[in-house]
């Protein structure tokens, strides 16, 4: 028996099915990406546009780590090593970015942050081939299991269910972050940084741990990225990927771990839908691009604090719950 036969989803699995397994591996990948900028953007109230950089560094970390070391470790082990070497080449690259960038606010953390982003990209784009790959990109070996034709479906099935199992240990360590004494800190200097220093707080330990730590998920996203899709290019990590993280975030909601989670679902969910459509669709096949741009202005009008605004969906639920009970106990 094989491990796809444990999930419905995965039972013989088809065109369809391979599609829904590719759906649920981006709405885990852009969970961790959401994630982990709502911890720069959300709660640390800083405005960066730099995340598609760190995520593009622990995908190409990975690879590098993988194709020096494979046959030389075991497949697993490997796995595991290439990952925690993404999260700390990602790690650097927020701390690289975080200390020179303390003193910026607004707008210009935005465009110092994209800057480094697309300098990572470019640089990745331009280095020698026998590097990063260049522009063709380079070949991540399949190091967790063997993928052959009928081994496939086992791989994606996989591979969803660690997204899965990263996106839930990460929006664990978030909430228990954000309710220990350090995250308290960094939430009092996001409020006001002066009366946080007046307090004793360090606001720098607090905006660069934020900034590492963001970084590092965006690392482990790129890694786990990377190894699914067996290839990866500088043109996957452009800016347009940097707008539709950013959305994910807002659309949650700022400071919304749920959010960010479901908004992730939703978007995710409607682009494939949107550019599955069959040729003959017309405007719907040709214009799903604007289509899925006028869904998310609709939802930043009707919703412009975020489908969850800054609470969490067990709190959308308990406000519901206590609508309805009133609603009974009026009637």
């Amino acid at each position: 028996m094989t491990l796809a036969s444990f999930l419905p989803l995965a039972i013989e699995l088809g065109p369809q099915g391979f599609w829904w397994m590719n759906v649920l591996f981006l709405v885990a990948i852009y969970s961790l990406l959401g994630l982990s900028l709502n911890l720069i953007n959300g709660y640390a109230r800083m405005f960066s546009l730099g995340h598609h950089g760190f995520w593009a560094m622990g995908a190409y970390g990975a690879a590098w780590f993988t194709i020096q070391f494979h046959g030389h470790m075991p497949g697993v082990p490997l796995f595991l090593m290439s990952c925690v070497f993404a999260m700390g080449v990602a790690a650097v690259g927020g701390l690289l970015i975080g200390l020179p960038c303390l003193r910026l606010r607004g707008d210009y953390l935005a465009i110092a942050t994209l800057g480094f982003g697309e300098i990572v990209r470019i640089a990745i784009q331009n280095s020698p081939r026998e590097a990063l790959g260049g522009s063709l990109g380079l070949e991540v070996p399949r190091v967790i299991m063997d993928v052959t034709r009928k081994t496939k479906a086992d791989f994606r099935v996989l591979m969803v269910a660690i997204g899965f199992v990263l996106v839930a240990l990460t929006a664990w360590a978030i909430r228990n972050y954000i309710r220990s004494a350090r995250g308290r800190a960094m939430l009092a200097v996001a409020q006001d940084e002066t009366a946080a220093g007046l307090l004793g707080i360090n606001p720098v330990r607090s905006k660069v741990l934020a900034f590492v730590a963001a970084s590092a998920v965006a690392g482990l996203a790129g890694a786990v990225y990377a190894h699914y899709q067996g290839i990866i290019t500088p043109l996957e990590f452009n800016f347009m990927e940097m707008v539709k993280i950013f959305l994910i975030v807002v659309l949650g909601g700022l400071g919304s771990i749920s959010g960010c989670v479901f908004a992730a679902f939703l978007l995710i969910f409607v682009e494939q839908w949107l550019a599955k459509l069959p040729a003959d669709a017309g405007f719907f096949k040709d214009w799903w691009q604007v289509e899925y741009a006028a869904i998310l202005v609709l939802l930043m009008i009707f919703r412009p604090r975020g489908i969850f605004g800054p609470r969490e969906i067990t709190d959308v639920w308990r406000d519901l719950k206590a609508k309805w009970a009133k609603k009974r106990s009026a009637a």
